[in-house]
């Protein structure tokens, strides 16, 4: 694996000539998301002095809990299901308990209603699975228990500690996988779809729809192959999916904590205008107020669009960063989302009472049909012939979210197209309306009369809010062969390190990528402090040096 070796340079005088109000610290984090946050707080208590930068007047990113969309209740309009909380390093590395942090981790994890009112259930506990999947297809309950055997060592042995460590190549991948069994069928699942994966060993159609469904909603292309490998991955964490009691955003107030605990400084409502480079090094960053931070090194949680397509001046932009630039490909959907407060707890009208504990439950779609010609449709533009997607109930585990005795807040989500035809200020009110329609045919407690209030969130309003999430992006850029492993962003990226000297990438669009797995943030400050030679005084996870010792020695 080639390093990109970094040095620190102290900035040449007429730089900062430029700016007379500068403030001087070891390392600039652009950004404070869930990644920023976590590379800061792990940074600033190896003894560096850091400071995190933030466009909004809010720090979080995606770990948003807002009352903006209904005074009175909370929602968490974009990171609510954490899927990593059982792997990642900064939960046990840091005593986030002490400031209040926890999180839920239902046994009743997913659950699919189709029309005719029977469910199937995914459960954390595996054997509840087979009993559920057992109503559906006795032979399909008895291979999701051998399957995810092998599925689960797959994510324990390889996936996970592969998220906490820098990438591999292509080819030191392929050459550890090969030495065990479980690496092999990793190998083997990769270059297939994840629709042959789920056809190849189920054989009821909706067990496959919904194994389908929760496979590809973060964004693996059903049809493509290539990444097949994810597959495990997605169904495993959809059953050990947690919600952070209180809101999401106790995450990020409790990493924020520790950053200050920690001598760091966090500044929100700071946009960043300017990552200053110099003969290929970075020199810091200069803010819309024309205030200029002058930092030996500075790590950027953008996407390479925006950190070398705006923030460095383009004459200091490497060829091969430039290149990445233009061609990023944003995600290719994202979701629309309707929010609701209401007087009772939605309940679902089906053959299992337990569904209603579910923390999230599926809808519209009875086939593999069904599912392919929703992804097909959004990834074409267009909201599909039918509409479905996935609803939650935040307060049945998260009473917190309303102080009003009784009532509720809950929340129905589907995949979207940034570009919908006709436009979103004209569609909006229309896929309000169809989500409503679907979710009611299954569920009491959404009567007119009981909805206090409701909301809804389009792609174009998530960019708006979190600007970093581009056309809606939630993940900072999608989920294709070209644009995961060694290749997230670039091949030139390697553990974080960008080509220009002191400039380091952190965020989403980083190897291994999105939805709060920590694993970009993570990576960089393992970088950084190995580059200041400063003190790493946290040590490799368990699970992490297991892996290290049987397929990287």
């Amino acid at each position: 694996m080639t390093r990109v070796e970094h040095r620190i340079v102290q900035p040449d005088t007429h730089i900062l000539d430029e700016f007379p109000d500068r403030s001087v610290f070891d390392a600039v984090v652009v950004g404070g998301g869930p990644n920023g946050l976590i590379a800061a707080a792990y940074l600033a208590r190896a003894g560096l002095r850091i400071a995190v930068v933030e466009r909004r007047q809010e720090i979080g990113g995606g770990l948003s809990t807002e009352e903006t969309l209904f005074p009175g209740y909370y929602t968490n309009p974009h990171a609510f299901y954490h899927m990593m909380t059982d792997y990642l390093p900064v939960l046990s590395d840091f005593d986030l308990r002490a400031h209040g942090l926890y999180f839920v981790k239902p046994n009743a994890q997913a659950a699919a209603v189709f029309s005719d009112g029977s469910s199937l259930m995914l459960c954390h506990q595996i054997e509840d699975t087979k009993d559920s999947l057992a109503k559906a297809s006795p032979t399909d309950a008895a291979a999701f228990g051998r399957v995810m055997r092998t599925w689960r060592k797959i994510v324990d042995d390889l996936l996970a500690p592969g998220t906490y460590l820098p990438a591999l190549s292509p080819i030191d991948m392929i050459e550890s996988l090969e030495r065990t069994d479980v690496g092999r069928e990793a190998l083997r699942l990769t270059e297939m779809s994840p629709i042959e994966i789920i056809d190849e060993t189920f054989d009821d159609d909706r067990v496959r729809a919904l194994l389908l469904y929760v496979s590809c909603m973060w964004g693996l292309d059903p049809r493509e192959s290539g990444l097949g490998f994810m597959v495990p991955l997605m169904v495993d964490r959809a059953m050990n999916k947690a919600q952070c009691y209180g809101g999401s955003h106790k995450l990020a107030g409790a990493l924020s904590r520790e950053i200050h605990k920690a001598g760091g400084v966090v500044l929100d409502n700071a946009e960043v205008t300017r990552i200053v480079v110099e003969h290929g090094a970075v020199t810091g960053v200069e803010c819309f107020d024309g205030r200029f931070i002058e930092a030996k090194a500075v790590l950027s949680s953008l996407a390479p669009p925006l950190t070398f397509g705006k923030l460095v001046d383009r004459t200091e932009v490497p060829p091969e960063m430039a290149e990445a630039a233009e061609h990023w490909e944003w995600d290719k959907w994202s979701f629309y989302t309707l929010s609701v407060a209401t007087t009772e707890m939605p309940r679902y009208e089906t053959d299992d009472p337990w569904v209603d504990d579910a923390l999230m439950v599926v809808l519209g779609f009875d086939t593999t049909e069904d599912v392919l010609a929703h992804y097909d449709a959004v990834a074409s533009g267009e909201m599909g012939p039918r509409l479905g997607g996935h609803a939650t109930v935040e307060t049945r585990y998260d009473p917190t979210l309303t102080r009003l005795p009784g009532h509720h807040v809950s929340f129905f989500q589907t995949h979207a197209p940034y570009d919908v035809g006709g436009g979103w200020a004209a569609r909006g009110t229309e896929v309000t309306a169809g989500l409503l329609d679907l979710w009611r045919r299954h569920c009491t407690g959404l009567e007119e009369e009981g909805i206090v209030r409701q909301s809804a969130e389009s792609p174009v309003d998530i960019e708006t809010r979190v600007a970093s999430m581009v056309r809606g992006s939630i993940k900072h850029g999608d989920y294709n062969p070209l644009q995961m492993g060694a290749f997230r962003p670039n091949s030139a990226v390697v553990a974080g390190r960008s080509p220009i000297d002191g400039l380091y990438l952190c965020g989403s669009s980083s190897y291994p990528g999105g939805l709060v797995i920590g694993g970009p943030g993570y990576i960089a400050a393992g970088s950084v402090v190995e580059d200041m030679d400063a003190d790493r005084w946290w040590k490799t996870p368990g699970f992490v040096a297991r892996y290290q010792e049987r397929y990287l020695s």
